[in-house]
């Protein structure tokens, strides 16, 4: 009887401790498997490498009016319309800075989308035109304008003239009384302030609208830089925290995810598709080269 209840008691230590194992092997399974979350950094740095420089031209002279930007940006600079901003006349010479932003591609660099209030433009393009005198930045004066060029082969009527609005993100405020008049060479207008300024207006799309929430099983999304590009209304729109403005059900659309991990591996997603009613999206980031994802980017 005393082997009987001592073979009992064996038996119950051993399935007592066998239990124990298993349930560990479970807990470290599962552990294991929330380990597998792909995390990814900030792609800032990536952009910074690839973004449209920032161009400078000396202004020593009265010269020949325009000054050309590398993408074809025209200025005609007057440095009587020039000032300090505490009123003072400019004197030569000065530097102009030019920053030119006329593709997806560029734009995404820059993280500057076409919205304006919550609403996509359809784009012609944005600059950033900023002038200095021994290490200050100039304004223009009250009610006075510089003339600029944008380059497009095919432009649209009814383009305003935006001033961008803010630091960490832009928003797009219209000129109530300026916009572009269409030329062979593409548009030209009338700018009463410096800094950024875009070319744009409203887009024509669908009046319903949804909201895109990303989501993934396996990749951290927090630091993963998200956009949306609507190739037909020329809008591109900026994804924060997962979850898009309003976008227009219908529209054809391009959307792109891209991360890097601490190894400075590059990840993404892409996909081409019309805007449905769905509200979450979810996607799997795959890795790819610096030379593919540009690749991408150029064809937006």
């Amino acid at each position: 009887m005393k082997n009987s209840i001592r073979i009992f008691r064996l038996m119950f230590l051993g399935l007592t401790i066998s239990t124990i194992l298993f349930s560990s092997c479970k807990k470290d399974r599962i552990e294991s498997q929330e380990k597998q979350i792909n995390d990814y950094q900030s792609m800032n740095n990536y952009f910074d490498t690839k973004k449209q420089q920032e161009q400078e031209f000396i202004i020593d002279t009265a010269g020949t009016a325009p000054i050309v930007g590398n993408q074809g940006t025209k200025i005609y600079a007057a440095k009587d319309l020039l000032m300090f901003q505490n009123g003072d006349s400019v004197h030569w010479p000065y530097t102009l800075k030019l920053i030119e932003l006329y593709t997806p591609k560029d734009m995404i660099y820059y993280q500057m989308p076409t919205i304006a209030s919550g609403g996509l433009l359809t784009t012609g393009g944005e600059v950033r035109i900023r002038a200095f005198k021994d290490g200050q930045e100039l304004v223009l004066r009250p009610t006075k304008t510089w003339t600029i060029e944008m380059p497009n082969a095919s432009p649209l009527s009814g383009m305003q003239i935006y001033y961008g609005q803010g630091s960490s993100f832009i928003n797009w405020s219209p000129n109530p009384t300026g916009s572009y008049t269409t030329t062979s060479y593409g548009y030209t207008g009338q700018i009463a302030a410096l800094g950024w300024t875009a070319c744009g207006k409203p887009a024509t799309v669908s009046a319903t609208t949804t909201n895109y929430t990303f989501t993934s099983s396996v990749d951290n999304l927090q630091n993963v830089s998200t956009f949306i590009y609507f190739p037909s209304a020329k809008c591109l729109m900026q994804v924060y925290n997962q979850t898009s403005g309003a976008i227009p059900v219908g529209e054809n659309a391009k959307i792109i995810l891209m991360g890097m991990n601490s190894s400075n591996d590059i990840f993404y997603y892409y996909n081409e598709a019309p805007i449905s009613t769905s509200n979450q999206i979810s996607v799997t980031l795959t890795q790819v080269s610096d030379a593919s994802l540009t690749a991408i980017l150029d064809a937006l």
